[in-house]
């Protein structure tokens, strides 16, 4: 009976957990087009730094992690172009800076963990800048972009989920991540191009604008695979550093590196297929 009644306080836990997350992602949606979605990407990059630099165990180097939270609030911003001269400049300099740590701490602070720091703290803030960069297409396209992207992550996660708890019988990588099986992966992607298709359906239905079906029927697949990868990878750097999840932050899911690994694939490949084989006609 006692682990029965754990078991429905952790149910319940994560149903208000999400259900919280969710009103929290509908206002930012709401004022999408505003500020909070400046800030919201800001703090998102933030906290997914630090609960990965807190996963590599440099949460003591403070200072370190201090100037690492300030380079990814930058570059979660697309006011670094990707490209530009100054973007190049300032990961030059933070670069540098890194590697003067390394330097003076070199007995305590790993070149591993340094370089692992550097890369979380460049490449997940240019993640989450995608949706200031879905933001630059205007409503209601942008919002369908957004939506496209959460739906590709969150949608296999949950068929893959369910999926594998009904007929999963073959590991998919059980040395990486155990309860993943071929069987949730295949129900994962299946579930994932049916009810993406859905809501661009909806989209379509209720904006008046042409889906290009080509594109995203090829894309649904690919990007329901990015996300698993996503997933995969987010599981392995916590197996190596020894922790079940990145934080706390939603009881129940884990930190913000849990509920967006899938996502932090998906986000920027479909940003770039959108450019080369654009969505909607």
């Amino acid at each position: 009976m006692k682990v029965k009644e754990r078991g429905i306080a952790v149910l319940k836990t994560r149903i208000i957990s999400a259900a919280v997350g969710l009103v929290l992602l509908a206002a930012v949606i709401y004022l999408f087009e505003t500020v909070v979605l400046d800030v919201a990407v800001v703090l998102l990059s933030v906290i997914a730094v630090h609960e990965l630099i807190h996963a590599a165990g440099l949460s003591q180097k403070r200072f370190f992690e201090g100037v690492c939270l300030v380079f990814a609030a930058a570059f979660s911003t697309v006011y670094f172009n990707l490209f530009s001269s100054i973007t190049i400049l300032v990961e030059f300099v933070f670069a540098g800076i890194v590697l003067v740590f390394v330097l003076t701490d070199h007995k305590e602070l790993s070149v591993t963990s340094a370089a692992f720091a550097f890369f979380a703290a460049t490449m997940v803030p240019r993640a989450f800048s995608m949706l200031l960069l879905f933001r630059q297409y205007g409503s209601p396209v942008s919002y369908f972009l957004v939506f496209l992207s959460l739906g590709v992550a969150w949608f296999n996660d949950t068929f893959a989920y369910f999926t594998g708890c009904a007929f999963g019988k073959h590991k998919l990588c059980p040395e990486i991540s155990p309860k993943k099986t071929v069987e949730g992966a295949i129900g994962g992607v299946a579930g994932d191009l049916l009810l993406c298709a859905v809501l661009a359906y909806a989209f379509s239905a209720r904006f008046g604008f042409e889906i290009n079906w080509v594109s995203l029927i090829i894309f649904l697949p690919v990007g329901a695979v990015a996300g698993i990868l996503g997933d995969l990878c987010a599981s392995i750097i916590k197996r190596q550093f020894g922790i079940k999840d990145y934080g706390n932050i939603m009881p129940g899911h884990g930190g913000v590196m849990d509920r967006f690994d899938s996502w932090i694939f998906v986000a920027p490949l479909l940003y770039i297929w959108n450019i080369y084989a654009p969505f909607i006609i």
